[in-house]
């Protein structure tokens, strides 16, 4: 049977006693809408965290590591919190491209609603997208020879025993990246929703409904999620 809102919510209450002791007594001390809030933003983040690991999208971990929550500010009206990447941060920059996908440049069924979309089919030698692509192989490969399980791999644990081997056999580390960028620009990168899919999970219909009994009125909510650069 499928958890309620508020079963989840009292979940995250309890771990935080564990996980952030300081928050944990700041949210205990609160009236019941403030603790509500606060709690979802918390399971926001563990949710953005969770739909990353199942998309095996952990590379760096500037998307697990960087995602944050603002204190909760009361209004005259209501109250304001914001999600997401703090301006500044590295997963800022590009997160969004990996929530919502990108357009490849012949064909778009990877991300078909996404607004992103490739505008040339090679990229740069040497470019950004060329450097980041393959500091992904070295990564991923360098994992992949020192992991020693050999039994019950996970997807992403068997996507860097195949890159070991590809890494290792190719001469040129800098041509099959550029080979893979070629590919990506082309074929385009596929939605995860990791983001837009945590958000409704948290902020969704059942915590419109759990706020307006808790407090026994409609507010006004903000919750600004993304980042500051949007």
């Amino acid at each position: 049977m499928a958890k309620s809102s508020k079963q989840i919510l009292d979940q995250v209450f309890a771990g935080l006693e564990t996980r952030n002791k300081q928050l944990y007594e700041e949210v205990n001390n609160l009236p019941a809408a403030e603790q509500l809030i606060v709690l979802s933003a918390a399971n926001f983040i563990l949710n953005v965290q969770d739909n990353l690991t199942k998309a095996n999208k952990i590379d760096t971990g500037d998307l697990f590591n960087d995602i944050a929550q603002s204190d909760l500010i009361k209004t005259a009206s209501g109250y304001q919190i914001s999600v997401g990447y703090p301006k500044g941060s590295k997963a800022a920059k590009y997160y969004d491209f990996v929530n919502k996908g990108v357009q490849g440049f012949k064909e778009q069924t990877k991300a078909p609603n996404s607004p992103y979309k490739y505008k040339s089919e090679y990229p740069k030698w040497g470019g950004v997208f060329h450097k980041a692509i393959l500091g992904w192989y070295r990564r991923n490969a360098s994992l992949g020879r020192a992991e020693t399980q050999t039994t019950n791999l996970s997807g992403l644990q068997k996507k860097r025993k195949k890159l070991l081997k590809m890494v290792d056999a190719e001469q040129s580390k800098k041509s099959l990246a550029y080979a893979t960028a070629i590919s990506i620009k082309r074929k385009g990168l596929k939605t995860t929703g990791f983001f837009d899919k945590a958000y409704e999970q948290s902020f969704g219909k059942e915590f419109t409904n759990q706020l307006g009994k808790a407090i026994g009125r409609d507010i006004q909510l903000l919750v600004s999620y993304g980042n500051s650069n949007q």
